[in-house]
């Protein structure tokens, strides 16, 4: 017998509320006084920046958990965790119009696929539209209500297991992220200071340029290289949250014609396009000997400089903002190697360099500890989506229990 046989197909231009928001006027828009207005670019930050001081129809209020889509682009679906808020042009609302088919939480998780399925059908423009209409013609086979509410709440808790490991995350980077600035400025226990450039630093510190210190693309790939020369390369797509996701393996005749920098463990490697991306990372004895993409200046220190406390002089806000003030070009912007060299900073005595980058390691080891278990935790919610919410898995019920609703 088939695991659906008491799943229906329901239609969803008879069984779902759909609001699309309202065309404000944008002469009432401020980032002060009113209501937040969601706009598309805020569905996932859940953090709008817009406010709208005019007169509104309560139907456009927005609530927490409220299901919203963007109707440009990428189709994005979220459940809304901002603060109350109005809805704006170009984003919808969907909502169960029939309790008795349609649970609110089910159908966000379902209308995902259903949502990524259309924008592939889409045909390509600069932006990707969508209509209220191909939200209302969708017919889907969906468990009854029960089995919703069992799915949904079993989905829910991954959620809020990724939503719990988010926080955390950003909380130990706010931590950091002070932390960096007090000791990269002020160090350890000091209590003679001098004057600087940057204001007063300990009396035993210097300031320095990076090319004082640091060996900028020091190895590079020949072009007469052999042709079945074996090499592991790392792309710009490769970091994530300064961290290498992986290599690929080619032969140097078949590799990308950017595969050319040689690096070593303890180098440092940064992104030239588009550096406020922070396409960092450090080169740990797994990535030894490996070669990263020209689009990558790789950073080797010198005796003076430990090479952990370069890497977080580079992951301070302070450098990223100096890379940017010295972009040019605006459909790939970049900065030249020549420009990292003239950065300066101040330079504590080697001992002290140690003391504070250990200190800093500690914050990033925690954060990636994290963000592994947040990739660990995405992946058992997607094999769970795709088990779940296409029947492939049976989700016994209870006439007895008690499903969350």
């Amino acid at each position: 017998m088939s695991k659906l046989i008491d799943w229906n197909k329901v239609s969803l231009r008879d069984n779902l509320d759909i609001l699309t928001g309202y065309a404000f006027s944008s002469k009432k828009f401020n980032d002060s006084d009113g209501l937040p207005l969601i706009r598309i670019r805020d569905l996932l930050s859940h953090n709008p920046v817009t406010k709208y001081s005019g007169e509104y129809d309560e139907l456009y209020l927005i609530e927490k958990n409220d299901v919203l889509i963007g109707m440009d682009g990428e189709f994005n679906i979220v459940r809304w965790k901002g603060p109350k808020s109005l809805l704006n042009q170009r984003v919808a609302k969907i909502k169960s119009s029939n309790k008795n088919l349609i649970d609110n939480k089910f159908i966000y998780y379902r209308m995902h696929s259903e949502l990524k399925r259309i924008e592939a059908l889409t045909p390509a423009t600069t932006v990707k539209h969508l209509a209220k209409k191909d939200i209302q013609n969708l017919t889907l086979l969906l468990p009854p209500i029960k089995k919703q509410q069992k799915i949904a709440a079993i989905l829910s808790s991954v959620d809020e297991a990724i939503e719990k490991t988010e926080q955390i995350i950003e909380q130990t980077e706010t931590v950091k992220k002070g932390l960096m600035q007090q000791l990269l400025t002020k160090g350890i226990g000091h209590t003679e200071f001098k004057d600087s450039p940057f204001g007063k630093i300990p009396s035993n510190w210097k300031t320095v340029f990076i090319e004082d210190v640091v060996e900028i693309n020091p190895e590079n790939l020949s072009s007469k290289t052999d042709d079945f020369y074996e090499l592991d390369y790392i792309d710009i797509a490769s970091i994530e949250k300064n961290n290498i996701t992986g290599t690929n393996r080619y032969l140097f005749k078949d590799a990308p014609s950017r595969a050319r920098r040689k690096v070593k463990t303890g180098d440092t490697i940064v992104s030239t396009v588009r550096p406020y991306l922070r396409g960092f990372a450090y080169i740990n004895e797994r990535y030894n000997e490996t070669v990263c993409s020209t689009g990558f200046a790789v950073l080797r220190s010198k005796n003076e400089c430990h090479s952990d406390f370069l890497y977080q002089v580079i992951l301070s806000d302070r450098f990223v903002n100096y890379l940017i003030s010295n972009m040019t070009g605006s459909n790939y912007p970049a900065v030249k190697a020549d420009d990292i060299k003239t950065y300066n900073f101040t330079l504590p005595p080697k001992d002290e360099q140690i003391k504070i980058s250990n200190i800093l390691s500690e914050y990033h080891k925690k954060i990636e500890t994290e963000l592994n278990k947040l990739t660990i935790l995405n992946e058992i919610k997607k094999g769970l989506m795709q088990q779940l919410l296409t029947g492939k898995v049976r989700v016994p019920i209870n006439e007895n229990e008690e499903v969350p609703s």
